[in-house]
C-alpha cells in the first residue's frame, strides 16, 4: 500500500481536521437528532445573508460537523456531506502553495459568508470539495460525555486513486499515519490519517466506484454496537437494515444509522482508533 512520508514533504501549515459540511433540509429536525439523540452541542452559530444560510457548527464527543440550512434551497441543491475542511495558520499561502501544485482551486481566499474568519475551497484527486479555513479562535469545547457515544471515531472518504489521496492528505496536508488495514474478503484497503484526535478514513478498491458516494459516513465509538442500536431505535431512529454485523476488518461489530438527511453514521464498538 502506498503511503507518502508527511514529515519529508509537507510545507503547509495545516494543523487540524475540522469538520464535514452537511448540507440539510429542515434545521430543527436536524437539530433534535444531534442533539436528543446523539448529545451534540451547539458550539457556534452564524448566518450568511447573501444567500440566507444557517451554519450551525456541533460538536459530538470531541468531533465536529457543521450544517447549512438554506431558506431557499435552489432546485438542484444537494442534501447530505458536500465538504470536508481543514484548519490553517496560512490560508493564502497554502492555498496557493496547493494551487501551484496542480490541485483544482475552486473559491481563492476570502472572508467567510459569516464574517467569521476567512476560507477558500479546492477539490481534492477523487473529486472531494476541500474547504480550508482560518480561524482566529477554536470553537471545540472540551470532549463531551454522553451515555452512548463515547468518542468521534472518524470520518470518512471513498479514495479510487488512493495515491492522489494520499500525496494531498499526507503528503500536503502533512496528517500522520495512523493504521493501514486489508481486508481480504472484499480487497478493500484502509488508511486511517490523523492529526491527534480526528481521523480521516480513505477507503480503496481495487475496482472502484465511479458512482457510489465520496464521502462515506462518519463514524461514532460506542461500549455495545447492540445496545446503541436499541437506545436509538427507542428514539425513533431505527438501524439500517443488515446491521448490527461484525466488522469487514474482524475488529469489532458495526451498526448503522441515518441522520433526517440521510448521512450515514456508522457505529463502532472496537477500542479508539488510536489506541489499536
Amino acid at each position: 500500500m502506498p503511503t507518502h512520508d508527511a514529515d519529508e514533504e509537507a510545507t503547509a501549515v495545516f494543523y487540524e481536521f475540522n469538520h464535514y459540511g452537511i448540507v440539510i433540509r429542515d434545521l430543527e429536525k436536524s437539530l433534535a437528532f444531534y442533539q436528543d439523540v446523539l448529545g451534540a452541542k451547539i458550539v457556534f452559530e452564524g448566518f450568511i445573508p447573501s444567500n440566507r444560510t444557517d451554519v450551525v457548527y456541533l460538536q459530538i464527543a470531541g468531533g465536529l460537523i457543521e450544517l447549512l440550512h438554506r431558506a431557499e434551497p435552489a432546485a438542484d441543491e444537494v442534501f447530505g456531506v458536500t465538504h470536508i475542511a481543514f484548519m490553517t495558520d496560512d490560508l493564502d499561502t497554502d492555498y496557493a502553495d496547493l494551487v501551484a501544485a496542480g490541485y483544482q482551486g475552486l473559491v481563492a481566499p476570502k472572508t467567510a459568508g459569516t464574517g467569521h474568519g476567512r476560507l477558500a475551497f479546492l477539490r481534492d484527486p477523487n473529486g472531494a470539495r476541500v474547504e480550508l479555513i482560518q480561524r482566529d479562535g477554536k470553537m471545540r469545547i472540551d470532549p463531551i460525555e454522553h451515555p452512548i457515544v463515547k468518542s468521534f471515531d472518524h470520518y470518512s472518504l471513498t479514495a479510487n486513486d488512493l495515491d492522489g489521496a494520499l500525496a494531498l492528505y499526507q503528503g500536503k496536508l502533512g496528517m500522520k499515519t495512523l493504521k493501514l488495514m486489508e481486508v481480504p474478503a472484499t480487497q478493500l484497503s484502509i488508511v486511517y490519517l490523523h492529526y491527534g484526535y480526528d481521523v480521516l478514513e480513505l477507503l480503496h478498491r481495487p475496482t472502484p466506484s465511479t458512482t457510489g458516494p465520496i464521502y462515506g459516513h462518519f463514524a461514532l465509538r460506542v461500549d455495545s454496537v447492540d445496545q446503541a442500536l436499541k437506545a436509538f431505535a427507542e428514539q425513533g431512529v431505527p438501524a439500517e437494515p443488515g446491521t448490527p454485523k461484525p466488522a469487514g476488518t474482524g475488529i469489532g461489530r458495526i451498526g448503522l444509522i441515518r441522520d433526517p438527511d440521510g448521512v450515514k453514521i456508522e457505529l463502532v464498538d472496537r477500542v479508539d482508533l488510536r489506541d489499536l
